[in-house]
């Protein structure tokens, strides 16, 4: 008991000396940190995307991890402060194994000596591509066409390189960049006039996969483009039960002035293009001069105002000149003139004139440069012009509605004008045919200048 008391004391003494001596002094080596990735070495990956989400994180042992040092090599670093990223790991065949490096950094600047490491194998996967709904291309066309595609990838649409797309073969792709979506062919781009055509598109990834070949028209058909062959078109906006007043008119004013024709009314419409710019307006801009002729004053006989709206304004900024001539789309339009948007009109009157017929006065010659015209037809719900700052050449006043004279046409300026507007469908104003022939005269050889 003796012996076990004394080894006590002297167990407590040697404690209580130790306790009075000086703390441990010296700095402590700094620790460096440790790097684990989201799945460990022997973890089974399945092969997949070339889009790749890869996780990471750090640990430190006497500080904090500030960020992270990441290669695909060991050789070539980056530096990110994130703790994961999505990678697109570029290929040159349909698979291949990728090794990921991330080594953590701590507040101190030490990097993790053995980085955490693992092999991501990868699986190519083909894009695809398709033609816009809604974009199809007309059954006629002059040489301009324009399409539309969306192309798509599993492995991130990011990684589509190149669109390919081929005219009237498979044997000759030729390559766009994979951000573009629009594409307009012309002549020179290797449309075959007078012929039917095709185009055949495709997409080509990063790995050089293919996506399927699709083409327009689809299934087994074709586009015929058909050649200018004169420098006047004539945009025919006139209503089938028009045309047997309209044609023989044409035929007759026209006399010996050669012109091209794009009905857009035929067959609902179908020869309009889907895609009004580029390809609509690089169709009006193959040609100098522009007739767009409409019917009579309702919203099924007058002119596709809609459709002049959005595309007459870029070709009257490339130099193109028009000649517009159509009644409103009925008595109770009375916004329409924003819609003129192309032609110096402030707006259209609110009122109207119930009808112009033949039994009614000629129109009011303002500009004895052009000839005299009359109705020679029922023309209904005539509106007028309100234009301050253009050039009347004809006015009409009738008792029944409007209690004003109206401004039924104009041109822009005085002398060799690019505009002129008709409020009416000048294939009605035929009570005497030589005038119809002298009125095309003056405005397509005298003021645009046809020759």
């Amino acid at each position: 008991m003796i012996k076990y008391l004394l080894l006590l004391i002297i167990t407590g003494l040697v404690a209580f000396t130790f306790s009075c001596s000086d703390p441990i002094s010296g700095k402590i080596e700094n620790q460096p940190p440790n790097t684990y990735l989201s799945l460990f070495p022997d973890s089974t990956i399945a092969p997949g995307s070339t889009l790749k989400r890869i996780n990471w994180w750090g640990d430190d042992p006497d500080g904090f991890i500030k960020g992270y040092r990441i290669s695909f090599d060991s050789i070539n670093w980056g530096f990110t402060t994130r703790n994961d990223s999505t990678f697109i790991l570029s290929i040159s065949g349909n698979d291949s194994t990728f090794r990921f490096f991330v080594a953590a950094v701590d507040n101190d600047d030490l990097t993790d000596p053995t980085p955490a490491t693992n092999l991501y194998p990868v699986i190519n996967t083909p894009p695809a591509v398709s033609f816009d709904a809604g974009t199809e291309i007309p059954d006629t066309t002059f040489p301009v066409a324009t399409f539309k595609w969306t192309g798509s990838d599993p492995d991130g649409d990011e990684t589509i390189r190149f669109y390919q797309y081929s005219l009237n073969d498979t044997n000759n792709f030729r390559r766009v960049s994979g951000l573009t979506n629009l594409l307009t062919l012309t002549r020179d781009s290797g449309l075959i006039l007078n012929a039917n055509n095709v185009l055949y598109l495709r997409a080509e990834d990063n790995a050089g996969s293919l996506s399927p070949i699709e083409r327009m028209p689809d299934t087994s058909g074709t586009w015929y483009v058909k050649s200018v062959t004169s420098k006047i078109l004539l945009i025919r906006d006139v209503p089938s039960g028009d045309l047997s007043l309209a044609l023989p008119y044409l035929t007759n004013a026209f006399d010996t002035i050669h012109y091209d024709i794009l009905d857009i009314k035929a067959n609902g419409g179908a020869l309009i293009p889907k895609i009004v710019n580029p390809m609509f307006v690089n169709t009006l801009k193959l040609f100098p001069i522009v007739f767009w002729l409409g019917g009579n004053g309702s919203v099924t006989s007058a002119a596709n105002f809609d459709l002049a709206q959005q595309s007459l304004p870029f070709y009257v900024q490339s130099g193109g000149k028009i000649f517009f001539s159509s009644g409103f789309q009925g008595p109770d339009v009375t916004g329409q003139g924003s819609l003129i948007n192309f032609a110096p009109v402030d707006s259209v009157t609110s009122c109207s004139i119930p009808f112009y017929s033949t039994g009614d006065a000629l129109l009011t010659l303002i500009d004895n440069t052009y000839p005299q015209l009359g109705s020679s037809s029922f023309i209904v719900s005539v509106k007028g012009l309100y234009a301050s700052n253009s050039q009347v050449l004809y006015k009409y006043y009738k008792q029944a509605g409007c209690f004003d004279t109206i401004n039924i046409a104009i041109k822009d300026v005085p002398v060799n004008p690019r505009i002129v507007y008709f409020a009416l469908p000048v294939y009605f104003l035929n009570r005497q045919p030589q005038s119809a022939v002298a009125l095309f005269r003056r405005i397509f050889i005298d003021e645009f200048g046809y020759n």
